[in-house]
């Protein structure tokens, strides 16, 4: 139940941080901000961390390479189609590849009534994701949402074996959280060009909060995959669309139609029989 209760206080986090970054001016500017504060923050305590030594060491790069590409599709996905569609598409992918690998990479072996749960998990935030008219903007940002699940199964199976790889779990976490944000520094002024700067200092404000909210959401997923089943619990931390889909009906002017409250309850469902095969 630690591990449950983490990552559902990270699905809800997560949401929040989504729904923040949507509502930013320069999204890529947001992003660049979430990873250097985030990174800011934590620094001061690692001085009383043990370093991360041998396969954390390995992991820690290795997720830095794949976050790079994460941030970048995860904001052209924001910045080509509504967060209602792109979010669950994104979110609903990644515990499909991370289950996946989770049996491949990390040989676990959910029961048969959790691959059910996560197969309705998936299967309702996709459906959430696909509800809307396949106009040419929709259609290319669920394009960039599926890549952006594919680097969410590669990161979360990559943090699961580095957090489980440190006798002390949050030199793992916070030596991330540095490494994120040395990553976002150096390739975002590579990618948008020295704006991303300027219109990153025009939103620090916004920044600061959004990146102490990564700082917990991110940090509390990494330390449930320490004590529980990676698959089961990244699919829960996909619930965290039915919270996003809430809070876009609130602040971004968002609708939900019937065929989105279905699919909201069979993500409820999947939920239920994630816990029932625990």
């Amino acid at each position: 139940m630690t591990a449950v209760s983490l990552i559902l206080l990270s699905a809800i986090l997560h949401a929040i941080v989504n729904v923040l970054t949507k509502r930013a001016d320069d999204k890529y500017a947001m992003r660049l901000l979430i990873g250097v504060l985030s990174a800011i923050a934590v620094a001061p305590m690692l001085f009383f961390l043990p370093l991360p030594r041998g396969l954390a060491v390995w992991c820690l790069l290795g997720t830095a390479f794949v976050h790079a590409f994460y941030e970048l599709l995860l904001v052209k996905s924001y910045e080509t189609s509504d967060f209602s569609a792109v979010y669950p598409v994104a979110r609903g992918t990644g515990p499909l590849f991370t289950a996946i690998g989770a049996m491949l990479v990390l040989h676990e072996h959910p029961p048969l009534v959790q691959l059910l749960g996560i197969a309705l998990v998936c299967g309702g935030v996709i459906a959430i994701g696909i509800s809307h008219r396949a106009s040419e903007g929709i259609r290319k940002g669920l394009g960039y949402a599926l890549a952006t699940g594919v680097t969410i199964g590669c990161y979360t199976l990559i943090d699961a074996t580095g957090v489980r790889s440190v006798p002390v779990a949050l030199s793992y976490i916070l030596w991330f959280f540095l490494v994120h944000g040395v990553m976002v520094l150096v390739t975002a002024p590579g990618i948008r060009g020295a704006s991303v700067i300027a219109n990153a200092r025009k939103q620090w404000r916004l920044g600061l909060v959004v990146a102490l909210l990564s700082d917990v959401s991110y940090g509390a997923a990494m330390l449930a995959w320490r004590y529980g089943a990676t698959a089961k619990l990244a699919a829960l931390r996909e619930t965290s669309v039915l919270f996003g889909t809430a809070l876009a009906m609130s602040f971004l002017g968002e609708t939900m139609t019937p065929r989105r409250w279905l699919a909201a309850g069979v993500i409820v469902l999947g939920a239920i029989m994630l816990q029932a095969g625990t």
